[in-house]
């Protein structure tokens, strides 16, 4: 696939409006467009997911991207050598260079295949990667497709634990406020806590390697018209590597049995609303030597290791799997989720040669 249609199949891709939960028009044409490209074995699964397949036997390479952005439209322009659009980093670019070099190893790889994947929901609970490893695929080594930067690999994402607490207090008259706990109040003060007891390890350790806590959303009501005396606060917790699920949600049960026990009338509740793991990939896989090799022979520079804070479909899949693993894709990583998301065609087309040279070098 030469350039131009490259570019073009990613530009018809970001015209394609895909937020989580409305992937079904995006995936109807990516599956068009890989018969076209002579892939075999073009399907979708229950979840949504599609699938197609280049070469045959083994080594089997996992090429995996997501379908689905956050919400917002954005025109989709190209000028000055960037193409601009919604997913234009976060991560149709990624998936589209993932299909460009699958084609392109068509007619180079002998013993070995490539399985290019699809997924959806990435952005909400990663609905599409827990269906594809249902799917029991057989594949020696995965890639996922997440801005990292042409010269970058990421090896490493902190989890995560979405938590819903809800806090509960008398209700009465807003003229006899000062007679009553107000649950808002209440509820601000235990995130207080809560963000505190994140903070101190933050400061000794370093982002990364801290349980870090976001307030990403918070909904109040007055039962009777008064004093507010339900809230609920929706939190994102992130994990560092040495920090498991079950370890943060103790921690923070433990904070809002004391907070309770410290106002009596003040009752809290706690709901696990999604979690996934922090990962931590080999740098020593043959995978990893394999990408790293790609990005010297491509830009002629040396690639480098990158953690991040996020979290992505390799969390899930690489713990679960044990198979070696990365993530890696063109993109600037900082204008995910912006109003101003674009990508660089020249990072476009050296990543499509990257992914080219890190299959060649895993079946050389």
């Amino acid at each position: 696939m030469n350039q131009q249609d490259s570019v073009e199949l990613l530009r018809n891709m970001l015209e394609i409006y895909s937020p989580s939960g409305e992937e079904e028009k995006l995936a109807s044409f990516l599956a068009e467009s890989m018969k076209k490209l002579g892939f075999r074995h073009v399907r979708t699964d229950e979840a949504g997911n599609i699938y197609g397949e280049v070469g045959s036997g083994s080594p089997a390479i996992l090429l995996c991207g997501h379908m689905d952005t956050v919400p917002g439209r954005l025109a989709v322009r190209a000028e000055n050598g960037r193409v601009y659009g919604r997913g234009a980093v976060d991560a149709k670019a990624s998936l589209a260079a993932m299909i460009s070099a699958a084609y392109n190893l068509q007619s180079i790889i002998r013993n070995g295949k490539v399985i290019v994947a699809g997924v959806v929901e990435e952005e909400q609970k990663s609905k599409g990667i827990r269906q594809l490893k249902r799917e029991g695929l057989k594949v020696d080594y995965a890639i996922f497709g997440e801005p990292s930067g042409v010269r970058n690999i990421t090896f490493a994402y902190k989890g995560k634990v979405d938590l819903r607490v809800t806090c509960k207090t008398a209700s009465g008259h807003v003229g006899a406020q000062h007679l009553l706990d107000n649950a808002i109040e209440k509820a601000y003060e235990l995130w207080d806590r809560l963000k505190n007891s994140c903070e101190g390890s933050r400061l000794n350790r370093g982002v990364f390697y801290s349980l870090t806590a976001s307030l990403i959303g918070i909904k109040s009501r007055r039962s009777s018209g008064g004093i507010p005396d339900v809230c609920v606060l929706d939190v994102d917790l992130r994990l560092p590597p040495k920090v498991k699920s079950d370890a943060a949600i103790k921690l923070t049960k433990k904070i809002a049995k004391d907070f309770q026990a410290a106002n009596l009338g003040t009752s809290v509740s706690l709901k696990v609303v999604d979690s996934v793991e922090p990962f931590v990939s080999d740098r020593s896989s043959r995978l990893m030597k394999a990408l790293e090799k790609a990005i010297l022979e491509v830009t002629g520079g040396p690639a480098k290791f990158l953690r991040k804070t996020g979290t992505g479909d390799m969390n899930i899949f690489g713990a679960e799997t044990g198979i070696p693993v990365a993530t890696y894709g063109p993109g600037d990583a900082h204008l995910s989720h912006t109003k101003n998301e674009w990508v660089e065609l020249s990072e476009y087309n050296a990543s499509i040669r990257v992914y080219e040279r890190a299959v060649e070098n895993i079946m050389s």
